[in-house]
């Protein structure tokens, strides 16, 4: 493992610790005003097309930006692993319901029904564990979110993460990591 590997996992396992320990009311809580500081954003707005992803653990929250776009008639997305990539399939409220999501890799819930894959992203909605001043992230380290916005068409890339998991100092990254747009906290919402 290079020292670059063991340093983002260091930083990973800190930061999951610091996540895991948040009560679920204040997962909630900070997670409606995240969502809030999407909804209100001029990206969110203008965007037609949606990747998003459904939360595992205390993630933040993502219902209600899903209900809204698509309350607004918006093509929602939701991501779905495939061998070694990742494909946003379209959604709608049906496909919304507890019982149309499955289980799929890494225990992160997708539609067991597929609607049309969406190949091009106005406002793709980004998962982390932590963020930089600089939008660089970590995730869990499989890379598949920075593989998807290396191949794919998207606009805009917005980060969801609690206020806390913004670090001061710049992340470690390979040139296989791709640095996010903005990022949206509790506190409003940071441009890169």
């Amino acid at each position: 493992m290079s020292s670059l590997s063991i340093e983002k996992e260091r930083i990973r396992s800190a930061m999951l610790k610091m996540r895991n320990s948040v009560s679920q009311s204040e997962v909630l809580e900070k997670s409606n005003l995240i969502q809030l500081n999407v909804l209100r954003s001029n990206h969110f707005a203008i965007s037609e097309s949606l990747g998003v992803y459904l939360p595992i653990d205390n993630e933040v929250r993502t219902q209600e930006i899903i209900q809204r776009a698509l309350d607004s008639a918006k093509k929602v997305a939701l991501p779905s692993i495939e061998s070694n990539r990742m494909r946003f399939y379209q959604l709608d409220d049906s496909l919304l319901r507890e019982s149309s999501l499955v289980i799929g890799k890494f225990g992160i819930r997708e539609p067991h029904k597929r609607g049309a894959e969406i190949t091009k992203l106005d406002l793709l909605i980004v998962p982390g564990i932590a963020f930089d001043f600089g939008g660089a992230r970590i995730g869990h380290g499989r890379g598949y979110f920075d593989r998807y916005i290396t191949n794919a068409k998207v606009s805009f890339s917005l980060g969801l993460g609690y206020q806390f998991q913004l670090v001061s100092r710049p992340l470690p990254q390979s040139n296989l990591d791709q640095r996010i747009n903005g990022l949206s906290t509790e506190n409003g919402i940071l441009y890169f």
